[in-house]
């Protein structure tokens, strides 16, 4: 057997999953951007970070949603996708007060941070009600990620994936409660990256 011969159900399986998340990126573009636009969110330009390994290429298609505070801060908000070209997602948000904060790479501005790179930050989780499960365990970010499951015999459409970019749109007042407030709706969860080390609250 040759090389490409092996290489063949390999590439099957990765265009398989890239159609999956190319829906995925679109139902997000036409139902969850605008639930974050009518809210003041702009989409900022999109930052060249340099070059980008396989694994994670695509992983923040939107770049980061900016919207000023009326003390002179910024909120942030990133879709990130998740790597291999899996139909998955989360939000992350942040608050950057005025005056900018510190990150692993040293104080930043709002306008230096770019998607990916945010720290001490908010975060969604798609499935609350294993937390405690999870949390007990030492395996919470299990459960992260907005995603369908592909059956065997069913593979999600396009309006599958519609109704799962809608369920998580109506999830934007808890990311706004978040933001504002602070205060931690079911599906959020707080990051905190102290010294070079994550923590969750």
């Amino acid at each position: 057997m040759t090389l490409k011969d092996r290489l063949q159900p390999r590439r099957a399986k990765e265009q398989k999953l890239k159609k999956h998340k190319d829906l995925l990126v679109e139902s997000v573009r036409a139902h969850l951007l605008p639930a974050f636009i009518q809210r003041g969110f702009a989409v900022g330009p999109r930052v060249d970070q340099g070059p980008t390994d396989r694994k994670s290429a695509d992983t923040f298609p939107f770049g980061l949603l900016r919207r000023a505070r009326p003390d002179g801060g910024v909120d942030l908000v990133e879709i990130q996708f998740s790597t291999y070209q899996r139909a998955a997602f989360r939000i992350n948000a942040c608050t950057v007060p005025k005056e900018g904060m510190m990150t692993l790479g040293g104080h930043r501005t709002a306008e230096e941070l770019h998607a990916g790179g945010l720290h001490d930050h908010f975060e969604t989780h798609a499935r609350p009600w294993l937390r405690p499960g999870l949390r007990a365990l030492g395996l919470e970010p299990l459960g992260e990620w907005f995603s369908l499951r592909l059956w065997r015999l069913r593979s999600p459409k396009e309006a599958d994936y519609d109704r799962l970019a809608l369920q998580v749109a109506s999830l934007v007042p808890e990311i706004e409660l978040a933001l504002s407030e602070g205060k931690l709706g079911p599906h959020m969860r707080k990051i905190v990256i102290p010294t070079g080390r994550q923590s969750v609250g």
